[in-house]
């Protein structure tokens, strides 16, 4: 095969790469000090947005910051699943 990946599917008529559009699906999080973590699925942020654990940062790029005050084994549940993929 000559040629990326990216080439074949730009000249296949995809406009659209695959990186961009999984971003889009992606939310920003930050610890309680304001530094950037692993970023989330959007039913995720949601779920803890409606448990009050954390709090809207900006709407563009969406991000959401801890809360300090909760614990962090009640956040390890939520994030279980990622650790056993």
């Amino acid at each position: 095969m000559t040629g990326s990946s990216s080439d074949t599917e730009t000249a296949a008529g995809n406009r659209r790469p695959g990186a961009l559009a999984k971003d889009k699906r992606t939310v920003r999080v930050q610890d309680a000090i304001g530094q950037p973590i692993n970023p989330c699925h959007p039913a995720r942020a949601r779920q803890l947005k409606r448990n009050h654990r954390v709090s809207l940062v900006c709407r563009h790029p969406f991000t959401i910051r801890l809360d300090p005050e909760c614990p962090v084994e009640d956040l390890l549940l939520f994030f279980e699943e990622d650790f056993l993929l």
